[in-house]
């Protein structure tokens, strides 16, 4: 008895330990969005620094993402670094840029270092360190601080649409997983509705009705050589039209030579003295005559012009109005999908809409509460802004951004920036041609 208890005893421990072994964030999974700011020593400034760790094969690489917005403008640089894990130390390193929209060229030669700690904080995964830049002859080594948190959401970032839209997302590991996911979900919910009473919709026997539409086929083809049967005895009254008029021509020979000469002399020789001497003379004269009231014309013109330029300002309106009917025209077939819910409190929200991945010519119409409000926006790394009032909307505003084309790389994909006085909320959204992203406001109560 006293050897089964210990053994027991034993076991309970074992597992116990085990189980504390498996949350020891040495050994805990790190693959996937991480998220936060890099801070320069230099520039005092904070930056916005996102990294994506894969795995395979039991090595990690990945890529980073630094991005920030300058007067209106957003930049950014996406570039693919190695990584190295040693217990809860996490060192990862630049390998190439590999795209960017720098205002300058960036240096040739100088990398990012990164020294990075992993913890779990109260159900949250973080990596904080040091950076440093390595020293070349131009350049003296950077340093900064930079802390990121793990997000579970990774298609709501700034990274993972750019590396969409160049093709490389295929390449982590966990938006495969991800997508792998997604397949079997949708494998199963069509393996579950395709059980059943699916078996009895095979009066797809409607696709043996098929043929019954192939013999109206023969029956149309059977009056194609009616109506060239048509044509042919046309063509034959025609051949007999044609075969009489020789005949006639043979009875009227005489009679028609003779009328014919009287009357290419008669009006030729009267033409020639009337038309060619009389009017020139007269319009000759006629010329400096008229050389006063050409100088009065000048004043009608102007107020054609005057005119012409009351008749722009309608057909601008006209034109605002075929915008706005022309945008999301295909809203109530698409599904809508909240992605985000913002507390404001002001009583007037500023919208800046800018391009989440590489510029392709996404455009967007932005629908408020329905009515659109910024229709067939072009993104981009410049700011597209648009107040909208607060006051008389309800408890709460909802805000859908649809995707009016997918660009030359889709999805769509765009950054919203919503400024609710000092506050600033960043919202990033994509969608298709079947979805919408919705976000949700909600005024905050005092």
């Amino acid at each position: 008895m006293q050897y089964g208890k210990r053994l027991i005893f034993f076991c309970f421990v074992l597992f116990f330990s085990v189980q504390l072994y498996g949350q020891s964030p040495a050994y805990a999974d790190i693959t996937g969005l991480w998220t936060g700011t890099m801070y320069n020593d230099t520039t005092e400034l904070y930056y916005r620094y996102e990294i994506a760790i894969s795995e395979k094969k039991g090595k990690l690489s990945g890529f980073s993402h630094t991005y920030f917005i300058l007067n209106d403008k957003q930049y950014h640089g996406v570039k693919k670094i190695k990584i190295k894990r040693e217990g809860n130390e996490i060192i990862t390193q630049d390998l190439e840029l590999i795209a960017n929209n720098y205002p300058i060229k960036p240096p040739k030669g100088v990398y990012v270092i990164n020294t990075l700690r992993f913890e779990i904080l109260e159900d949250k995964m973080i990596m904080s360190g040091n950076f440093e830049t390595n020293r070349t002859k131009e350049y003296a080594p950077a340093t900064g601080f930079i802390k990121v948190e793990r997000k579970n959401n990774f298609w709501q970032s700034a990274l993972v649409p750019h590396l969409e839209e160049l093709g490389l997302a295929k390449n982590l590991s966990f938006v495969e997983e991800a997508e792998e996911k997604k397949y079997q979900t949708t494998l199963a919910a069509a393996t579950v509705t395709t059980t059943g009473p699916v078996a009895k919709p095979k009066p797809a026997e409607v696709v043996k009705t098929e043929p019954i539409k192939t013999e109206s086929l023969p029956a149309a083809k059977k009056e194609e050589p009616v109506v060239r049967n048509v044509e042919s005895v046309v063509k034959k009254e025609e051949s007999k039209v044609k075969i009489d008029e020789p005949v006639v021509k043979k009875d009227l020979p005489v009679a028609k030579p003779k009328p014919v000469e009287t009357v290419k002399a008669a009006p030729v020789k009267k033409a020639d003295p009337v038309v060619v001497k009389s009017k020139p003379v007269d319009v000759a004269k006629t010329v400096p005559v008229k050389t006063e009231p050409v100088a009065a014309t000048p004043k009608p013109v102007e107020v054609v012009k005057a005119e012409s330029a009351k008749l722009k300002e309608p057909e601008a309106v006209k034109q605002k109005q075929n915008t706005f009917a022309d945008a999301a025209v295909d809203i109530e077939n698409r599904k809508i999908e909240t992605i985000d819910a913002v507390y404001y409190k002001t009583d007037s929200l500023e919208l800046t809409l800018y391009d989440n991945g590489e510029v392709d010519g996404d455009t967007v119409s932005v629908l408020m509460n329905g009515e659109v409000i910024m229709p067939r926006v072009g993104l981009s790394t410049n700011a597209v802004r648009k107040k909208i009032s607060t006051v008389n909307t309800g408890d709460s505003i909802q805000l859908i951004m649809y995707a009016e084309n997918l660009g030359s790389l889709p999805p769509n994909t765009g950054l919203l920036i919503v400024y609710d006085g000092k506050d600033r909320y960043e919202i990033r959204f994509s969608g298709d041609l079947k979805k919408s992203a919705a976000i949700v406001f909600r005024r905050k109560e005092n």
